[in-house]
């Protein structure tokens, strides 16, 4: 876009989005946050409401086929609630709650989206760091919680009834691996545009370790699979693209990465028996019908063929999802709750069961609303990323890491969302924001490009 001589308001706008959103991601999993959520928002989406209507143009083609999508799936929704619904109550409630949040969300991702390549370089800077910033604050916010805590241990000073309520490891995974990716991918992105010893690359590299320290101090195993799944596609790029002959720069960065996160996998397995079981594990969990403690709470788990006891997060785990695959062709239009219709149903059709999630998101919400709601969101979802992957930047266009934090962000939680019960509350609206915030990217960079369109912006 052009380069103005001072901040426009669509410049302030934009920044005020990004603060909104740091302060709103920062606080999105903690407890007792709920007024600075809704306020953060709501403020946020009536911005948006704003920018929709000023860069409306924008979606009138097949460019912003991902947003419609997402619009479809919102009507979804009012359609099961009112003509297929399983439990009325419930769904009214999730109405007017997680459908009523991730559409508020919506609304403010996309102005958001429309807004950022329309705005002056330098904004696009500042709103950039205070995004990024708001990545990495909940990660920040734990190590901070972590030390205090084990100040208090030390000292014997009470730090403050707050920093001992209990959040699930369910919230650090939704919410710290997002940074994680995008850090990878920005890393990655500055490399493609030959900038080696930056600040800015100092930073993405710090926040990595940062990362990982959460999921070592929490033991959460999903988390060090997809951490190093995210490491491994990362060297597979890098190793791709400098295959031939690899800049020191290259070899060094490669080597800090590769070692740092070994030595961390190797403590992480050593400290955890049920990854040197899984493979056993699997063998009786996958016996479903022959074994049904996975259903019924209270029973002895089986053992597995080294005489052990599974290990109940990899028995339950995959003993759920197997089961949860094969309800999906009895319930294909989905129970209608966004949270636990892996549990509704599993009462319709086993009685005695105490189950409640499946420990696949994807399985859940597949669950939850469908066939048809999950062809809209999923569709949305990787024409979104194909959309990004295939979009191509002029150099030296700062776009570029808005570019690369879109498409790593959509790529985190197609992943995650696979083995992590993560289909619920705020994780959903986060997810609904990240999609609507890289269609809204994508279809006023494709055409902002364009020198055509160059004419039409220069007076906003």
């Amino acid at each position: 876009m052009l380069s103005r001589p001072q901040f426009t308001k669509t410049d302030f706008l934009v920044c005020a989005q990004a603060i909104l959103f740091a302060i709103l991601f920062a606080v999105w999993a903690l407890p007792h946050t709920i007024f600075i959520r809704n306020f953060c928002l709501e403020l946020g989406a009536v911005i948006g409401l704003y920018q929709i209507y000023t860069y409306r143009n924008f979606l009138t083609n097949k460019n912003a086929i991902p947003i419609y999508l997402i619009v479809a799936l919102f009507v979804w929704a009012t359609i099961h609630l009112l003509f297929l619904s399983n439990d009325f109550a419930l769904q009214l409630v999730e109405y007017q709650s997680i459908w009523k949040r991730s559409l508020i969300g919506a609304i403010f991702a996309l102005g958001f989206g429309l807004g950022i390549p329309n705005t002056s370089p330098k904004a696009r800077q500042c709103a950039w760091a205070i995004f990024y910033l708001g990545l990495v604050l909940p990660t920040l916010i734990y190590i901070l919680k972590f030390g205090l805590l084990y100040y208090e241990k030390q000292s014997g000073i009470h730090v403050g009834s707050y920093w001992h309520i209990y959040i699930a490891k369910t919230a650090y995974m939704g919410f710290c691996i997002p940074a994680l990716a995008v850090a990878l991918g920005q890393i990655y992105s500055q490399i493609n545009q030959k900038k080696w010893f930056t600040w800015a690359n100092l930073i993405y590299l710090g926040t990595i370790p940062a990362v990982l320290f959460v999921f070592y101090a929490e033991n959460i195993k999903n988390g060090v699979v997809y951490a190093f799944l995210f490491i491994l596609i990362f060297i597979g790029l890098i190793t791709l693209k400098f295959f031939k002959k690899a800049p020191v720069h290259i070899s060094i960065l490669l080597v800090i990465i590769v070692l740092g996160s070994g030595v961390f996998i190797q403590h992480h397995i050593e400290q955890n028996h049920s990854w040197q079981t899984l493979f056993a594990d699997a063998k009786v969990a996958l016996q479903t019908e022959h074994y049904d403690a996975w259903r019924v709470c209270g029973s002895v788990h089986p053992k597995n063929e080294l005489g052990e006891a599974v290990s109940d997060t990899n028995y339950s785990r995959i003993a759920w999802g197997v089961n949860a695959v094969k309800l999906i062709p009895q319930f294909p239009l989905g129970y209608g709750l966004v949270e636990r219709s892996f549990g509704h149903i599993g009462k319709q059709v086993w009685p005695d069961s105490c189950l409640s999630q499946s420990h696949s998101g994807w399985l859940d919400l597949t669950l939850g609303i469908g066939l048809p709601g999950m062809l809209l969101l999923l569709g949305s979802l990787f024409m979104s990323l194909k959309n990004l992957l295939g979009l191509r930047l002029a150099q030296g266009d700062n776009l570029h890491r808005w570019q690369a934090m879109s498409a790593c962000s959509l790529v985190c939680f197609g992943l995650i969302w696979c083995t992590t019960e993560i289909s619920q509350k705020v994780f959903f609206d986060e997810l609904v924001f990240f999609i609507v915030l890289a269609g809204g990217l994508f279809v006023t960079m494709k055409q902002g490009v364009s020198p055509q369109n160059l004419t039409g912006l220069e007076g906003k």
